[in-house]
């Protein structure tokens, strides 16, 4: 007499003989990992399994990565209807490892002649033949094929956040920098676009489900891995997964010394470019390098790595210690091109964000780029920022010149896709410059600093709808940066001022500017909006007596209320200060009441080295060619 055993739990079946897994009766399909991971759980649910066991067990020879291992528990919940927070069936002990909680019935059921009676039968046969058939396929494919690793579909890839196996939180920033690296390489790799570190970093420890984040991110594969650093030595598990199917395209282990970790990356570059297209197509001038770099003291990769991390708050004590570490990287390895470029990056920010004054960063952020590209030239991210730096500083010419060579090197550069947006929007050709801004969309779609130019590009456009949109579409994707002053400036455009002012409100509530929201309340009790924006404006200038206050955001508030020697005084001091929204000065709607006004001109000569024409309408695609 033939036996047949089964778990039951709650309302569920599981049948590890006929691989099924049924709820109040109802045939809940699992792809079979998962469905064996179910298994192995219930079968050692008197213990805790950790991590690895499963990756060995489970998975069994096959490579594959911390992450896939969490999306697939991940897919195990949705299918049980868990709560990671509060499970009932999956408990998870972090960084250890897994246990099943529930209470499981183990039971056997006597089967008359040894084997599955009628209807299981019938499925067991029936899903036989379907395997049989499925194998036939994909063998009748790969026979088609002279490579069958090869996956010419790919055109977009993402580097995941590498999973951190050394039980160290303190090391995050070490497993941030590789990623960074491995994305500087696969950006090399011809007619692939891959998304930036600042769209990937939501997804550490992520649990949803692979085909859910390619999706998000709009691409066709993603690379998941997990580092652990012992000591001298590093080891990398790493793969790629097809972002609609899930499958595993391919996998592999790396075990390197620390001061190879450059060289380490640039194989796992080259052996996932080899799963993309030919070999050929991925090395030379244009591709990945042919040799390794050699090695990088493993002191400098950790100020590199530390650097990052603490840029990447976006604060003046985090932009400002990642300068310090940066600088720190560059001591040790006077070659080290790429902290040299984020070093340039970083002194960007510092002024960006209102933390030093305009000039002294640009020249610092000049100069740290001529030195990423002095130290190798094949790094896009110098040509990037040198493009910038000469952008602020009105050198529209060589400035795009430097974009062109940053995107010839990688063209999913993004300081590169925007610069040349804006090189384009300079030429008069605003719908491709537009267009170019929703490329750059596509490389960092959760990243605000990326998403900014296509609301800025459509408003100097006077597409006043459509920028309203793409910035309501941003503000969806990155809730934590604010764009009330931004739905300000363009209600205030269209002519809808209470709604302008109410995004003047929200935002000044935002910053807890107490002086500044009661002179619009002030403003606006004695004549109106125009009173309140003009108060507004008078409040700036009072606090710019003692303490610093953007003389460019003074003189875009005076304009908008008209007063014309007001704005043009305070543009004045922008431009001798150095204002970085001076770049755009030929462009700016609300500074359109100034446009016939002889001083603006003489400010637009001052602004930019080559002759810019009149710009009256813009929207006109009136020829703007810096080189005219």
């Amino acid at each position: 007499m033939g036996q047949h055993l089964f778990y039951r739990f709650d309302d569920f079946v599981v049948d590890p003989e006929t691989w099924r897994l049924t709820r109040a009766g109802q045939e809940i399909h699992l792809e079979p990992v998962v469905l064996k991971l179910l298994i192995y759980l219930i079968g050692n649910r008197d213990r805790l399994v950790t991590r690895q066991e499963l990756m060995d067990t489970v998975w069994g020879d096959t490579v594959i990565s911390e992450s896939a291992l969490s999306k697939a528990v991940a897919r195990l919940r949705k299918a049980l209807e868990d709560d990671s927070a509060a499970p009932r069936y999956v408990e998870t002990v972090h960084s250890q490892g897994f246990r099943f909680i529930a209470e499981v019935e183990k039971t056997e059921l006597p089967e008359s002649s040894g084997q599955p009676s009628g209807k299981p039968r019938r499925m067991l046969a029936g899903a036989i033949a379907l395997i049989v058939v499925a194998l036939g396929v994909v063998l009748l494919i790969r026979g088609l094929g002279d490579d069958p690793t090869q996956t010419d579909s790919i055109g977009s890839l993402a580097v995941l956040p590498l999973s951190n196996l050394t039980g160290d939180p303190e090391q995050d920033y070490y497993v941030d920098g590789l990623q960074d690296m491995l994305i500087t390489e696969l950006s090399q790799i011809r007619g692939i676009r891959v998304t930036s570190r600042q769209s990937t970093k939501r997804y550490a420890d992520s649990e949803l489900p692979t085909a859910d984040i390619a999706e998000e991110l709009g691409v066709d594969a993603l690379v998941e891995g997990s580092l652990l650093r012992k000591g001298e030595n590093i080891e990398l598990t790493i793969q790629l997964i097809d972002g609609q199917s899930d499958e595993h395209l391919w996998a592999d282990r790396y075990s390197r010394e620390t001061p190879y970790v450059f060289d380490m990356m640039l194989d796992v570059a080259n052996a996932i470019g080899s799963q993309i297209g030919p070999a050929a197509a991925l090395t030379g001038p244009e591709g990945l390098a042919d040799e390794g770099i050699g090695p990088v003291d493993p002191r400098a990769i950790d100020a590199y790595s530390l650097g990052l991390t603490h840029m990447d708050r976006f604060t003046q004590d985090g932009i400002r210690f990642a300068i310090d570490q940066f600088h720190r990287a560059v001591a040790i390895e006077p070659a080290f091109a790429l902290a040299w470029g984020e070093l340039a990056v970083a002194h960007a920010m510092l002024s960006l964000y209102g933390y030093a004054p305009p000039r002294e960063s640009i020249e610092k952020t000049r100069a740290a780029a001529l030195k990423a590209i002095e130290a190798d030239e094949r790094f896009y991210i110098g040509h990037s920022i040198l493009g910038w730096a000469k952008l602020w500083t009105g050198d529209v010419g060589d400035a795009c010149k430097s974009f062109t060579e940053a995107l010839r090197l990688n063209p999913s550069a993004p300081y590169a896709l925007h610069g040349d947006a804006d090189c384009l929007m300079f030429a008069g050709r605003m719908d491709e410059s537009i267009a170019r801004t929703r490329e750059l969309l596509m490389v960092g779609p959760f990243s605000a600093m990326h998403n900014r130019p296509l609301t800025y590009h459509l408003y100097m456009a006077r597409r006043f709808d459509e920028a309203i949109t793409a910035a309501k579409e941003m503000q969806a994707r990155t809730p934590q940066f604010s764009m009330h002053w931004f739905f300000a400036m363009v209600y205030w455009q269209q002519g809808r001022f209470d709604e302008a002012l109410e995004e003047e409100r929200l935002e000044l509530e935002r910053r807890g500017d107490t002086v500044l929201l009661a002179a619009l309340e002030e403003g606006f009790a004695e004549a109106g909006p125009t009173g309140a924006l003009r108060a507004k404006a008078e409040a700036m200038v009072a606090r710019a007596d003692s303490t610093y206050a953007e003389p460019f955001d003074i003189a875009e508030t005076f304009a908008r209320v008209e007063m014309i020697d007001e704005a043009l005084f305070w543009l004045d001091k922008a431009v001798i200060y150095g204002s970085y929204k001076t770049t755009y000065l030929a462009f700016w709607p609300h500074l359109d009441v100034l446009r016939d006004d002889p001083r603006f001109q003489e400010l637009l000569t001052r602004v930019y080295r080559q002759r810019i024409p009149n710009i009256e309408q813009p929207e006109s695609g009136e020829d703007l060619d810096p080189a005219g």
